[in-house]
């Protein structure tokens, strides 16, 4: 679930990621007072097998049903962990949109969750997430080449330069050639960067980050394609 809101007495709307029906915005009648149908069920975090009907002349779906995956990720205890799994799910519902096909960010999301249950929140899990989360959604970046000249960046190339609006890296060759504002990345950071793009999610909790420049490379440009600010950044942001 990404998120929820209290609807009359006993009810409540929720939004949904789901694998065979893109984002749903439900209603679940009762949900605040059946335990049969929806104790626990839906809840941030939590990965669900839900049954629903489409209503004849409305956006929301009707929740009828709902049953929680065996070995699912669910409540964290740790705050750091409630804070980027808060992030990932805002930053899920920011990038994708009612019933387009969201097979990808389903699988990132859940991957992302799962991996975040097992090992401490750190930034490399944190852009690792974004990264893949750009892919699934169709804003991949590239940090492995140059995105005017094409070349591939090597690690001894110096400073590279991340310009949003290219979608990617650009190398001190052809920064004159793009004139827009940049954010300076050193060659370690670049190449964490490169690494985090196609490695697993899971395996992003063993691998160096992109550093400081490269979070906020990669913030820059949700900040061009959003068109809202993410709450959740700041408060993941004051404790990472």
């Amino acid at each position: 679930m990404l998120r929820a809101r209290d609807y009359a007495e006993a009810d409540r709307v929720v939004t949904l990621l789901t694998r065979d029906f893109g984002k749903l915005n439900g209603i679940a009648k009762g949900v605040k007072v059946s335990r049969r149908r929806f104790e626990r069920k839906l809840e941030p975090f939590t990965q669900a097998l839900i049954s629903f009907k489409r209503r004849p002349h409305g956006e929301l779906v009707f929740i009828t049903r709902a049953e929680r995956v065996e070995d699912a990720p669910g409540e964290f205890d740790d705050l750091r962990k409630i804070a980027l799994g808060s992030y990932m799910l805002e930053l899920a519902d920011a990038l994708t949109t009612e019933e387009a096909e969201a097979i990808a960010a389903y699988q990132v999301l859940t991957g992302a969750l799962a991996t975040l249950s097992r090992a401490m929140p750190s930034r490399a899990l944190r852009q690792g997430f974004e990264l893949h989360m750009l892919q699934a959604t169709g804003f991949g970046l590239d940090f492995g080449h140059c995105r005017l000249c094409g070349k591939v960046i090597e690690p001894e190339a110096g400073v590279v330069y991340f310009v949003a609006s290219r979608g990617g890296a650009v190398c001190s060759g052809c920064r004159a050639q793009a004139v827009e504002s940049a954010v300076a990345i050193r060659p370690t950071s670049i190449a964490a960067l490169a690494r985090l793009n196609v490695a697993p999610l899971a395996e992003s909790t063993r691998l160096p980050d992109g550093g400081a420049e490269g979070t906020l490379a990669i913030t820059r440009f949700l900040m061009t394609i959003l068109d809202r600010k993410l709450r959740s950044a700041d408060f993941l942001n004051s404790l990472m």
